[in-house]
């Protein structure tokens, strides 16, 4: 589990890409080294939440129809095909070991075959219903100069349909466990494509830290900028966090900290006419 996070910034010169680095693998284990962010083909990068080997596949899958398309740049509607056709190759991997596992056949078998018993049938049935691909992606880039981003993701309440979501409008997109606070925190402070390229750095790494209130959220951050006919990883090196610190201690919510002074307390006693204990 993860949060990943994509804002649209600059007035869309620029996309700002950031996530946790924790990997978790079940109930057993986790650690805080595995990269989310992925170089796609084409001026795109992609970040990835979810079960490890299906957002792997996902991306891989990803990667390899980007790469067959013979054109320099991709449009976006090129992209959000090669999003379908990847998850869908995807679904088609899981549903040919899950029928293997389960009633013993193959999906040919359960296309082709009209002779299958009802009985393999309707278990078969209910074996691709309970597919559910567990990963979300949101893939960002720039088309003729233009920015472009998607996420795409199983709806919650059908695994057999998949969401893709165009986030150019504020331009905050948000996958993963801690997705729902991020974007709480994005709203709150109100992220949008207009906000400059610090602004938003301060933003996103506020909302990074935000999202921790979900514990399957790691305390690391990865961070890529794209633009036009590039990108740059940004390193969050000691320069960067004294940097943003000092952006947080002026233009954050530690202005608050100030009200821990005695003399506010004293105001509130008076105002609301309270004893002292």
């Amino acid at each position: 589990m993860t949060v990943c996070i994509g804002l649209l910034c600059g007035s869309g010169k620029y996309i700002l890409l950031g996530s946790d680095t924790r990997g978790s693998y079940g109930n057993v284990t986790s650690n805080d080294e595995m990269g989310k962010l992925f170089d796609l083909p084409a001026n795109y990068f992609g970040a990835i939440a979810g079960t490890v080997s299906y957002c792997e596949d996902i991306i891989a899958e990803l990667h390899h129809r980007m790469k067959q398309l013979p054109d320099p740049e991709l449009a976006p509607q090129q992209v959000r095909e090669c999003i379908r056709e990847s998850y869908h190759q995807v679904y088609l991997e899981s549903a040919k070991q899950a029928l293997e596992n389960g009633p013993r056949i193959t999906l040919e078998q359960y296309w082709h075959d009209a002779k299958l018993a009802p009985r393999i049938r309707k278990q078969a049935d209910h074996v691709l219903k309970s597919i559910e691909i567990e990963g979300a992606v949101i893939v960002s880039g720039f088309y003729k100069g233009n920015p472009a981003q998607f996420v795409a993701e199983p709806d919650p309440n059908d695994h057999s349909t998949l969401r893709i979501a165009n986030e150019i409008t504020p331009g905050n997109a948000v996958i993963g466990s801690g997705s729902f606070a991020a974007l709480n925190w994005l709203n709150y402070r109100k992220q949008n494509v207009h906000l400059g390229l610090a602004h938003s750095i301060l933003h996103l790494t506020e909302a990074k830290q935000f999202a921790e209130v979900e514990r399957t959220v790691g305390p690391f951050r990865q961070m890529v900028l794209l633009w036009n006919g590039g990108f740059k990883p940004l390193d969050w090196t000691s320069e960067i966090q004294q940097l943003t610190q000092a952006w947080w201690n002026r233009y954050g919510l530690p202005l608050s900290d100030g009200l821990e002074d005695e003399s506010h307390n004293e105001a509130v006693r008076k105002v609301f006419g309270l004893p002292k204990v």
